[in-house]
C-alpha cells in the first residue's frame, strides 16, 4: 500500500488536543532526531545507548520481558544533549501502561503507526546477541529472546484476558488514526481496545525482524531504522523494507513457532515467585490452548493476508 494513502487512512476526523510546542511531534523523525545526537560518536556513544535509555524510562517493564533481559537501570536523569522537551516526548511514549499502549506509538515515515516498546526491546535482543552489553540469560524453557519481549508475552496475556473476561473481550487491534498527519500528537483507537492493539502488534513484527538484522552485525539505530522506515514523509520512489514487515516477520516466525514461543514464555510467567494472578489456576493444557489461539489468529489478522493496513 502507497506510503500517502496510509497516511490518509490514519487521519481521525476530529481535531486532536492541543500540545506545546515545546514538545516534539509524535513520529519517527522525532524519535531519531533524539537518537542522532545520544549515538554521535563525538560523544563516544554507541549502538547500545538508546536500548540502555529505553530500558530506564519503561521499556521492558513486563515480568516475563524482565525475566529475558534482566532488570533495568536505575533512574536516569535527562541527558545534556536531549532537550527538556524532547525528554518529556521520550519518558511518555517509553513509560509503560497496559492500559493505554497505543501511547507509546509514533507515525513512521512509511505511513505506519508503531509503538516503541516492543521495537526497541526487539532491538536491543538484537544489539546483546550480537556483543553489545550484557549477554541474554539463558532461561530454562525454550523461549526464544527476540520473540519473548516483542510479542510472546503480550500475545499470551492479551488470550488470557480475554478467555477468562468479557465473552466480548478482544484480543487482537484495533487499528486507530491520528488527529493531525503533519504535526501527530493524538492517536485515537477506532474500537474497544485490547493490550494488542494495531500499533504494538507493528512495533513487534518490526521489533522482530530488526533485532534479527541486527544480531548479524550491530549498527548505530539511527541509521537502523532510517533504513527501515524511509525518510521524510515517506513518499520517495520506491518502497521502504517497512513496508514488507507482514512477509519478513512471516519468513522468520511461522505460526508453529509462534505458538510454542506463547506457550514457553507462558511457562517462563507460571515458574516466578510470585506467579502471576493471571497464570495461578491455569494448567499446562490451558496454556497450550491459549498459545494455539494466539498465533493462529494473530497470523490470520497480521501475517496470512499481507497484514492489515497500518
Amino acid at each position: 500500500m502507497f506510503p500517502w494513502l496510509l497516511l490518509a487512512l490514519s487521519v481521525c476526523a476530529r481535531p486532536g488536543t492541543a500540545v506545546s510546542p515545546a514538545v516534539p511531534p509524535r513520529h519517527m523523525d522525532s524519535l531519531l532526531d533524539i537518537l542522532d545526537a545520544l549515538e554521535s560518536p563525538a560523544r563516544g556513544s554507541f549502538p547500545g545507548t538508546a536500548a540502555a535509555l529505553g530500558r530506564g524510562l519503561g521499556v521492558c517493564s513486563t515480568p516475563g520481558c524482565r525475566a529475558v533481559l534482566g532488570e533495568p537501570p536505575g533512574i536516569l536523569e535527562r541527558p545534556p544533549v536531549v532537550t527538556p522537551g524532547q525528554w518529556q516526548l521520550l519518558t511518555e511514549l517509553l513509560r509503560h501502561d497496559p492500559a493505554t499502549p497505543e501511547r507509546g506509538a509514533v507515525l513512521a515515515p512509511d505511513g505506519s503507526t508503531v509503538a516503541l516498546g516492543p521495537l526497541l526491546a526487539g532491538i536491543e535482543v538484537g544489539l546483546r546477541s550480537s556483543g553489545f552489553g550484557r549477554l541474554l540469560p539463558t532461561l530454562d524453557l525454550p523461549a526464544d529472546p527476540g520473540l519473548a519481549v516483542t510479542i510472546a508475552e503480550a500475545l499470551g496475556t492479551s488470550f488470557l484476558l480475554a478467555e477468562g473476561g468479557d465473552s466480548n473481550a478482544t484480543a487482537l487491534g484495533p487499528d486507530g488514526c491520528w488527529g493531525d498527519v503533519e504535526n501527530p500528537q493524538n492517536y485515537t483507537l477506532r474500537g474497544p481496545p485490547s493490550p494488542v492493539p494495531d500499533p504494538v502488534a507493528i512495533g513487534a513484527m518490526d521489533g522482530v525482524v530488526l533485532g534479527a538484522q541486527l544480531a548479524r552485525g550491530p549498527l548505530p539505530v539511527a541509521e537502523l531504522l532510517r533504513g527501515y522506515y524511509g525518510t521524510g514523509n515517506g513518499s520517495e520512489a520506491g518502497r521502504p523494507p517497512s513496508s514488507y514487515r507482514y512477509w519478513d516477520f512471516g519468513a522468520l516466525v511461522g505460526q508453529g513457532q509462534l505458538e510454542k514461543e506463547v506457550a514457553a514464555v507462558l511457562g517462563v510467567l507460571r515458574t516466578l515467585s510470585p506467579t502471576p494472578e493471571l497464570l495461578r489456576d491455569v494448567g499446562t493444557p490451558e496454556v497450550a490452548a491459549v498459545a494455539r489461539r494466539a498465533a493462529r489468529e494473530f497470523s490470520e489478522r497480521y501475517v496470512g493476508t499481507g497484514g492489515v493496513a497500518p
